[in-house]
This record gives structure tokens, C-alpha cells and sequence, in this order.
């Protein structure tokens, strides 16, 4: 369903990328935080929490800015930016920043769990909003010539 008000197209898949992103960023600062520093000794996955903070931030700008924008192709363009800032927020917890080794850990059973169920469903939303952005684009005709058409 897209809703079309004074130029801004917004599809339901926007609305929901943009609640996802503002739970995502709920749930790694509030719900399952990774371990504070404590004295001087600060732990790998504090350094996974700010990363994913950071991103988690770009989500919810990123959603802001995919939900005032009308053009089709550029809301396109912006899935598949979701989908390549998911794929490196899954990689970060345990992989690209290591976790602590003891498994009861918040940080292993809490962030990296919320992490990577939020991130599977950023693909599949980014992926659903792409093909209805698309969709809508293809019906369209072309206004300008492609090369070597029409001499």
C-alpha cells in the first residue's frame, strides 16, 4: 500500500523500517547493552555496543530520510544501503569485534540474539520496499532517450 501526499510517496514497508530502526536502537542501548567498562578495564564488546549504536543511529536517520523522499529509484537505492548496513551490523558482534568469552554474558545471549533478529528483519523489509519501489518505477515510461534510440 503507498500512500501519496503533495509528492511524498510513503509505502507501509517505509513506516516499518522506520519503527524497526527506532526499536533496534531501543533494544542495543536499553534492553540488552553490552558490558560497561568497569574502573580501568573495558571489555571488546563495549566497543561492539558503540559500533552498533553508531549504526543503529544511521537506521533511524536513514528511515527518517527513506520516508521523505519520493523518488522511487532513490528509496531503492536506499534498500539496498539497508541491506549492506545489516549484513555489517550481523558480522559485528563476535566477528569483526569479538564478544566475551563467557556464554551467560549479556553481550552473547542478549545484543548479538536482538542484533541479528532485528538485522534479518531489516533484509527482508529493505528487500519487500525495494520490490514495491521498483514495481511502482517499471510501470512508468522512460522520458529521456536511451542512446541510439529514435535516429
Amino acid at each position: 500500500m503507498i500512500i501519496n501526499k503533495s509528492k511524498i510517496m510513503i509505502a507501509v514497508t517505509d513506516i516499518l523500517l522506520f519503527i524497526c530502526s527506532i526499536l533496534y536502537f531501543i533494544g542495543i542501548r536499553y534492553l540488552f547493552p553490552v558490558c560497561r567498562p568497569s574502573g580501568d578495564m573495558v571489555m571488546n564488546c563495549h566497543w561492539a555496543g558503540e559500533v552498533l549504536s553508531a549504526l543503529s543511529v544511521l537506521f533511524a536517520v536513514l528511515s527518517v530520510v527513506h520516508l521523505l523522499i519520493p523518488d522511487e529509484k532513490i528509496k531503492s537505492g536506499m534498500d539496498i544501503s539497508y541491506a549492506g548496513i545489516a549484513v555489517l551490523s550481523l558480522m559485528i558482534p563476535g566477528n569483526i569485534i569479538p564478544l566475551c568469552k563467557s556464554s551467560d554474558m549479556m553481550c552473547r545471549n542478549g545484543t548479538s540474539m536482538w542484533t541479528m533478529i532485528f538485522m534479518i528483519i531489516f533484509c527482508l523489509i529493505a528487500a519487500i520496499d525495494a520490490f514495491i519501489w521498483l514495481q511502482s518505477q517499471s510501470g512508468k515510461k522512460h522520458k529521456r532517450k536511451v542512446s541510439g534510440e529514435g535516429v
